[in-house]
């Protein structure tokens, strides 16, 4: 079987650069807490655990004792504010592209402009964006942006994982809300080439893997979209997903797959789903003789 990995899948800048302040501050031997799960992936946030680095979820859970790292999503403006009040000693690792959207969201006067949110309002990326401006609408379907009362103006932000085509779809809604509107694309560079690379990807291939944590937003994304283009589509977790033979026999006959994975996905994750497809023909007599749950979704 030949096997295809799209173009920038796996770990984004904004993910690498959060690892990387937490490592420092292991290899400095001081002791870690995150606000909030940092990412989307379970297997990275188990590595983290067994180094002892956990997260809690309120202010009332802070161990005064540790160092708190913000979570790449962010947190609300006002739950940051309180934390400084505190002097509790942070190390933001909210993702830049994301500070980004609290900027702008916080620069544009909502006494004048309607502010309108594309995204998922029970994502904590959208729930910190809109803490800098509480009167904004949150929008995540065209009958939502149907609802939205005309004004003069309106703003638009979109969450950085956002599906671009869908974007495009919102503000077409919009037009007819405002004599002015104001875009902002703040839908993150590592996003949209991801997307259009498994837009080009998923028709040349028999099927397509998607891995990535089942609650990351990017990755239901790449999901969604690569169902799209090649019906054949699988989203997964981990690479031992994989290992089962309803799945196997249902792709077995193909002769190409195409890979990508969410921005929260290891490196070594899309290496090991790579060879479990180099070598699936061997996999599958080994595990012949029993069958697994199956964890997969179609």
């Amino acid at each position: 079987m030949k096997v295809y990995i799209a173009d920038e899948a796996g770990f984004c800048f904004g993910v690498k650069r959060a690892l990387n302040l937490i490592a420092q501050l292991n290899e400095k031997n001081q002791n870690v807490q995150i606000f909030g799960q940092l990412i989307h992936n379970r297997t990275v946030l188990k590595n983290l655990e067994k180094k002892g680095i956990g997260y809690i979820e309120s202010i009332d859970e802070l161990d005064p004792g540790k160092t708190l790292v913000i979570r790449t999503h962010g947190i609300p403006k006002h739950v940051e504010n309180e934390l400084r009040r505190k002097k509790i000693g942070i190390l933001d690792a909210t993702c830049p592209f994301v500070k980004k959207i609290h900027r702008i969201v916080g620069k544009i006067d909502s006494g004048k402009s309607r502010v309108v949110i594309v995204g998922d309002g029970n994502h904590p990326e959208v729930i910190a964006a809109k803490s800098y401006t509480p009167d904004a609408d949150v929008v995540n379907s065209m009958a939502e942006a149907k609802t939205i009362k005309k004004s003069k103006t309106i703003g638009v932000v979109a969450q950085t994982t956002l599906n671009s085509d869908f974007l495009k779809k919102i503000v077409a809604v919009l037009l007819d809300k405002a004599e002015t509107i104001e875009i902002h694309n703040t839908i993150c560079h590592a996003t949209r080439i991801r997307q259009e690379a498994i837009k080009k990807l998923a028709p040349e291939v028999d099927f397509v893997v998607v891995i990535g944590g089942k609650n990351s937003s990017n990755t239901r994304k790449l999901f969604e979209i690569a169902s799209e283009k090649n019906p054949n589509t699988f989203l997964i977790e981990k690479s031992s997903d994989l290992h089962n033979l309803d799945f196997i026999e249902r792709v077995n006959f193909f002769k190409s797959v195409g890979i990508t994975a969410g921005a929260s996905t290891p490196p070594d994750e899309i290496e090991r789903v790579k060879d479990f497809f180099n070598n699936i023909e061997n996999i599958a007599k080994e595990i012949k003789n029993g069958r697994t749950k199956r964890n997969f979704q179609h």
